[in-house]
């Protein structure tokens, strides 16, 4: 159980990771589209926020079109209760930071606009799922909803995607070829349930 740092001690509910491969994006579908070109996995390429070397490189490249059909994106499709708040997260840093890329949550709503830097981070979105079958996606798409044109190209590091049925990011939950369930957090002999 994580400690707050505040005289407190953070108890999580029970949740579940419905990513399957959390630490390997090779598994997720490529997509393309016009000038751009399918992105490329290295596998476990370098350190990631845990302290050892699993973290995946992935290059996206939308090449020189300037319209929302010129993409690189990486794709992840699972199945999830329809009407119901899903968070997705995953852990991301530049190669060179300034890297502008696009996320998009389990209802492919409006896209996310995030930048990374050359430091770790943890990026969320919080979505209604509009069907039983949803995807999360993040990579390079020019000129989304009018957001205009961002870096063509971009090498990132990612590690730790997690797509919860809640509102919100609990602590990661590493899964590796299936789901994965962290039980509620339960304190015995704490007094009362607050």
């Amino acid at each position: 159980v994580p400690y707050s740092g505040c005289g407190s001690w953070l108890f999580e509910p029970q949740s579940t990771n419905l990513v399957t491969y959390s630490e390997d994006f090779s598994q997720w579908d490529k997509l393309v589209g016009g000038t751009g070109s399918l992105p490329i996995v290295t596998l476990n390429n370098t350190i990631s926020p845990n302290g050892t070397q699993d973290a995946d490189k992935i290059v996206f490249n939308s090449g020189s079109g300037t319209t929302s059909g010129d993409s690189s994106q990486i794709t992840n499709i699972l199945s999830i209760t329809s009407g119901t708040d899903a968070t997705a997260s995953l852990y991301l840093k530049g190669e060179n930071g300034g890297e502008e890329l696009f996320f998009r949550g389990v209802a492919n709503a409006a896209y996310q606009k995030i930048t990374l830097t050359t430091e770790w981070q943890r990026f969320s979105t919080t979505e209604n799922s509009g069907t039983n079958t949803d995807a999360i996606t993040l990579g390079i798409r020019q000129n989304v909803s009018g957001l205009g044109i961002i870096n063509s190209s971009a090498t990132i590091y990612a590690w730790g995607a997690q797509l919860e049925q809640l509102s919100y990011a609990t602590s990661y939950i590493p899964t590796d070829g299936a789901t994965s369930t962290r039980l509620q957090d339960i304190a015995d002999n704490s007094g009362n349930s607050d």
